[in-house]
């Protein structure tokens, strides 16, 4: 009996963790909502929408950010770019917020918004089109124009 329950419980465990793996293509995606908006805070929907997951000492988060930007820039007509953390805003606003910059930012310090996506690892990002709907997910370091372009014209 004892092993038969132990037997039920890592099975239970298996399922709740599979159920929190990332979000699916093709799957509706969660609204942005409970963030502390560090940026100013963009008019979300209707648009397609990056959600980017960083985390500042995680080197190739540090290292994508003039990328995300970039990305930003060349689909500023396209697509909002929202960059989400769940540190708090005083530590990386330095490192995101610049002059010339062209995406939004978002501390998530209590990882709603991460758990709602399935964001379990950083770097991390969404791409949902403007009926809401997940059309990409994976690590953002694989995203180029060519690939969001293709995104967006499908």
């Amino acid at each position: 009996m004892k092993r038969t329950l132990c037997i039920l419980f890592a099975l239970l465990g298996v399922a709740i963790s599979l159920s929190a793996q990332q979000v699916e293509v093709g799957s509706k995606a969660p609204h942005i909502s409970g963030v502390e908006w560090i940026s100013d805070t963009p008019q979300l929907g209707g648009r397609f929408l990056m959600v980017e997951f960083f985390h500042s000492s995680n080197d190739d988060c540090k290292a994508h950010i003039n990328t995300c930007n970039s990305l930003s820039h060349t689909f500023l007509d396209q697509m909002d770019v929202v960059m989400l953390t769940r540190e708090p805003s005083e530590q990386v606003a330095s490192l995101l917020m610049h002059e010339y910059q062209f995406f939004y930012v978002a501390s998530d310090e209590e990882g709603t918004m991460f758990r709602a996506f399935g964001a379990n690892h950083v770097p991390y990002a969404v791409i949902v089109n403007p009926k809401g709907v997940i059309v990409w997910t994976g690590n953002p370091w694989t995203l180029n124009v060519e690939i969001i372009e293709n995104i967006i014209t499908q």
